[in-house]
């Protein structure tokens, strides 16, 4: 894929990933979410060469950036590699049985996809239960020092 159509289909993917929030998140955000979005690209157009990809870092950068937020579902979240592999069979006009196994290849990074989403929300929900295990000490502990006070 040429460089420019590359950097299209990288600009037109990292939109489809900030569509849906009202206020674009700041720069080192998108900055973040870019490099993760070209680093995913590039690993796509290797594996469509035939190449071996070592893609986990990536998916799980744009993967952590979803996770965090509550308005996505997983699916919504994995759908953004679907559409991205729609978007790059498209440019590279893949047809028939070509695009069948191009799909099929793109199909084993969403699953890859899918395990990073649900990792990182397991720790987040792993670090909130700890939060809320904190404050329940610390209201355990005013309680006890208020009673102490009162004799």
């Amino acid at each position: 894929m040429e460089d420019k159509v590359k950097e299209k289909t990288v600009k037109a993917w990292v939109d489809k990933i900030l569509a849906g929030y009202p206020v674009k998140p700041v720069l080192e955000v998108v900055d973040y979410i870019e490099d993760a979005a070209s680093r995913i690209v590039d690993a796509v157009l290797m594996l469509h060469e035939g190449g071996k990809v070592d893609i986990d870092e990536a998916l799980d950068d744009l993967m952590r950036f979803l996770a965090t937020d509550r308005n996505l579902s997983p699916g919504e979240s994995v759908r953004l590699i679907s559409e991205l592999r729609e978007m790059i069979a498209n440019e590279l006009n893949l047809r028939g049985e070509e695009r069948l196994k191009f799909n099929l290849k793109v199909e084993e990074l969403m699953f890859r996809a899918f395990d990073a989403y649900m990792a990182c929300r397991e720790k987040i929900f792993e670090l909130r239960l700890k939060e809320k295990e904190r404050d329940i000490e610390i209201m355990r502990k005013i309680i006890e020092f208020a009673d102490r006070a009162k004799f």
